[in-house]
Order: structure tokens, then sequence, then C-alpha cells
């Protein structure tokens, strides 16, 4: 018995390597007419959002290649799939004093043809805001320039 494949049906090899092994942040599907959606996460004692929207994901297990005589808040370069990405260390760039031993976390954004990669001390999660704030709360002084609701 013989069975036949369409060639339509088989994923290119090209869209098959570009599939991400890493963990990728799962979107919630459901919508609330109240709640904006967002993917929260931590920096030291910083919470810190990012629109849903963003393409984003937790890379385990990948070496950080650090380049010579760059600051010390640029912790160097990652190869992601052919690709490479840099990746900054924000608790050293603002400098955010931090109680955590834990091992931090590797967090990729990727707006469009921009990736970066961040270290977090926890992993994404969704995070529902009911309502828009009305007072930013305090934030290191390099950082306020960049918060938008």
């Amino acid at each position: 018995m013989s069975t036949s494949v369409d060639a339509d049906s088989l994923t290119t090899p090209s869209k098959s390597l570009n599939r991400s092994t890493s963990i990728q942040l799962q979107r919630s599907s459901t919508h609330h007419s109240i709640a904006t959606t967002r993917f929260g996460f931590q920096i030291g004692d910083i919470g810190l959002l990012i629109p849903i929207a963003m393409v984003s994901e937790v890379v385990v297990d990948i070496d950080i290649y650090p380049l010579p005589t760059t600051p010390k808040w640029f912790r160097g370069l990652i190869n992601l799939r052919g690709s490479l990405v840099p990746i900054f260390d924000l608790k050293t760039l603002f400098d955010i004093q931090t109680k955590s031993e834990k091992t931090p976390r590797l967090l990729v954004l990727n707006e469009r043809i921009k990736t970066v990669g961040i270290l977090v001390d926890t992993p994404p999660k969704n995070v529902a805001i009911g309502q828009a704030l009305t007072q930013t709360p305090p934030l290191p002084q390099l950082l306020n320039k960049y918060s938008h609701g």
C-alpha cells in the first residue's frame, strides 16, 4: 500500500529552521472590554510591562559572548537562530539594587527588525490592567524618559 504526500502540505525548510525551540510566551486569547493585557516581569524590585503584541520569548541555556571595551551593562551577544542579538543588563545600567540570589532569565524582545535581549528576575506573565495609571510609580531617573502608559 503506497501513500502519497501532497508537496503543498509540507513545511518548507526555511520555516522549519526558523521555528523557535525556546519557550514561547503564550498570549491570552480572551479579550476584556475593560482590562488591557500586557506582559509583566521584574528587574530587581521594579515591575515593568511590555505590550502584549510585542513578540517575545524566554531563552534558556544559551551562551552570551562578551565584547571587549564595552560598558558593564552591555553583557554581549547571543546567536539566536543565526541572528546576533545584543544583551543588556538593565539592573547594572540603572543601578538597581537587588537581594535576589536567583539566576536571571534572558527575555528576548522583537519588534519588527529590532531585536534585543534583557536579563530579568522573573518570567513574564500576563497582567490585566483595569484602568490607566494616573501617576507613574517611582522609577530610576534614567528610566523615566522611556516610561509611558
